[in-house]
C-alpha cells in the first residue's frame, strides 16, 4: 500500500524542464473492452519537431492498450535517440504500475512492463507522469482514429 502511494505521488510530480528534453503523450483504446486495440502517442521536440504515432495492435484489454500505446511510443523514442525525455499518459494502472518497484507491480501486466522497462533503460533519461484524461487530447484523438481505420503507416514528422 506504502509503495503505491509512493508511485501515485510521484506520478504527479511535475517534471522540470531539462535542455534539449522532448515531451511526449500516449494514449490506448479498446472497443469493446476487451476487444481491438488502437494506439496513439505525439512526441513534441525542443525545435518544434512532432512525432505522430496512430496505428492498430490487435486484440486486448484497455490496460493492454495503454501499456501497447506507451511501449510504441518508446520504441519509437528509442529508435530516434529521443532523450531527455517527458512522458505523459492518463492511465494511472500504466503509470503506476511502472513506477512501483518491481515486486509491487501488477503480475497480469508484467510482460508488457518488462518491454517498456527495458526501452526506458535503452533510452536513459526518461520521466514518466500522469495526466488527466483532458490534458491528453492529441494522444486519444490518434488512438481513436487508429481503431476508426485510418491509422498512420508510420509516424508523421514535421518541423525543424
Amino acid at each position: 500500500m506504502q509503495a503505491l502511494a509512493a508511485a501515485a505521488r510521484l506520478a504527479r510530480r511535475a517534471v522540470p524542464p531539462a535542455p534539449g528534453q522532448w515531451q511526449a503523450w500516449f494514449d490506448g483504446s479498446a472497443t469493446p473492452n476487451p476487444g481491438r486495440i488502437g494506439i496513439g502517442a505525439l512526441l513534441l521536440g525542443p525545435d518544434g519537431e512532432r512525432i505522430e504515432i496512430s496505428r492498430r495492435a490487435g486484440e486486448g484489454s484497455s490496460a493492454d492498450a495503454e501499456y501497447l500505446a506507451l511501449i510504441g511510443l518508446l520504441e519509437e523514442a528509442a529508435a530516434r535517440g529521443l532523450a531527455p525525455l517527458a512522458v505523459y499518459g492518463d492511465s494511472q494502472v500504466v503509470v503506476h504500475d511502472m513506477l512501483l518497484p518491481a515486486g509491487a507491480a501488477a503480475v497480469s501486466l508484467a510482460h508488457h512492463r518488462a518491454v517498456a522497462t527495458a526501452l526506458l533503460v535503452r533510452i536513459g533519461e526518461v520521466a514518466l507522469r500522469w495526466v488527466p484524461r483532458h490534458r491528453n487530447g492529441d494522444a486519444d484523438r490518434l488512438s481513436q482514429r487508429a481503431l476508426a481505420g485510418t491509422s498512420v503507416a508510420a509516424p508523421e514528422r514535421s518541423g525543424a
